[in-house]
């Protein structure tokens, strides 16, 4: 969630870290309905990719002993360690080895666009995956596989 910080998620961030409260407003947002809209809207390009199984491992990610304290951060921006895509860029082109990235092209646009942006730098090796979301790992995972191999082989 590359941007700028934002005060107001710094403050929910440390409420979530209030016992009771904290876990109360975290069970709020992360539940059933939120966590199945949030993968089919961002992670899963193919509904039939959040297999039930599938589905009761995420929600037992969320159910964790201190997942709150990590999810609520991610979304909020707090564990960006780089503020801005010119700064990631700049890092990324300080590299010696090669990079590569591996997106669908339906992930949401705001991560599309920093993928697209690092996919520019010349020492970037680019794979596009058609119907693919974030998720596109789990959906697609012998093409991921398969392109990471050819990458390291240097093919």
């Amino acid at each position: 969630m590359m941007g700028r910080k934002n005060p107001m998620f710094t403050q929910i961030s440390r409420m979530v870290d209030w016992p009771l409260i904290g876990d109360l407003l975290y069970r709020l947002s992360v539940n059933r309905f939120t966590v199945r809209k949030m993968a089919l809207g961002h992670a899963y390009a193919e509904s039939s990719s959040l297999s039930e199984a599938r589905f009761e491992e995420k929600l037992a990610v969320t159910r964790a002993s201190g997942a709150r304290h990590s999810s609520v951060r991610f979304v909020a921006g707090e564990l960006d360690p780089i503020l801005s895509r010119e700064a990631f860029l700049s890092a990324a082109r300080q590299l010696n080895d090669p990079i590569i990235v591996v997106y669908g092209v339906e992930t949401p646009p705001r991560s599309r666009a920093e993928m697209e942006a690092l996919a520019g730098l010349p020492n970037v090796v680019a794979t596009v995956v058609p119907h693919a979301k974030l998720a596109v790992h789990e959906e697609f995972p012998d093409e991921v596989a398969t392109t990471i191999k050819r990458f390291l082989l240097g093919a």
